[in-house]
């Protein structure tokens, strides 16, 4: 949910800083974005189960079942940082900057802009 607000927000800006309504646009490089994401985790789960070792013979040994869990917990928690980090030092929207934006548009959809 957090990042469909997001989404608008950056709709919103975009909107203020090229005069035109750009939606399809942003949902559909943000659609892509999401495609690709999902296609390179995809591919980097494959990668970390055959560097921890996994086949199917070693599918219960005690070190492959500690890589797995280890896989399945820190490796979430690194991304999550990662992606916190990148949006509270990358993300150029404030709340204040969407306050504006919205107060313009608003002004701007009233006929007073």
């Amino acid at each position: 949910m957090v990042i469909w607000a997001m989404i608008t927000d950056v709709i919103d800006d975009a909107e203020v800083k090229n005069g035109v309504r750009e939606d399809g646009t942003i949902y559909s490089v943000y659609s892509f974005a999401r495609k690709i994401g999902q296609a390179l985790s995809s591919g980097m789960v494959g990668g970390l189960l055959s560097l921890i070792g996994y086949t199917t013979t070693t599918a219960f040994d005690p070190d492959v079942t500690l890589g797995i869990f280890r896989i399945s917990c820190i490796v979430p928690m690194i991304g999550f940082v990662l992606v916190a980090l990148a949006l509270i030092f990358l993300y150029p929207l404030s709340k204040s900057k969407v306050e504006a934006n919205v107060a313009y548009l608003k002004a701007k959809r009233e006929g007073n802009k």
